[in-house]
């Protein structure tokens, strides 16, 4: 007798349905992936635009003992280094660093710990537009030493 060896119909079929399974399945994942990753990236455009602006605050900052003057769209160093918010941008000595700006509003603050010692804070309440809104307050201490 002759033996036969070879994937019968049966075999073919299960062998078919088991790849549409797998295939079906990897699709479903990936497409969930990839609209996930996208939210991902729109959101992170905006915060970029944050990034960019507190680089070169903690710079200034750390560099400088004091502030000339400080209002709600405008502040100025010791160094002559001035931030200033106009038009839904924020510039820095007249270049632009972020844009999409929705607000930026500069304060200056004195905080006094146990020693007696008075740091000068600078406050940044700074708001960016975009699909969803990115708000933060964040408080910046000059250079006291």
């Amino acid at each position: 007798m002759k033996s036969e060896k070879g994937i019968t119909l049966t075999y073919l079929i299960i062998y078919v349905v088991l790849l549409i399974l797998v295939v079906s399945t990897l699709s479903i994942v990936s497409t969930h992936f990839y609209s996930n990753t996208k939210y991902l990236m729109d959101n992170g455009k905006y915060v970029s635009e944050f990034d960019k602006f507190n680089m070169y605050f903690i710079e200034d900052v750390k560099n400088n003992k004091e502030i000339y003057s400080a209002d709600a769209n405008k502040i100025v160093f010791e160094d002559g280094t001035v931030y200033t918010y106009s038009e839904k941008s924020i510039y820095r000595n007249k270049v632009e660093l972020c844009r999409n700006i929705e607000s930026c509003i500069f304060s200056k603050l004195q905080e006094t710990d146990d020693n007696n010692f008075t740091k000068k804070i600078i406050n940044v309440k700074l708001s960016i537009a975009g699909e969803d809104k990115f708000e933060t307050e964040i408080n910046y201490v000059l250079k006291y030493w």
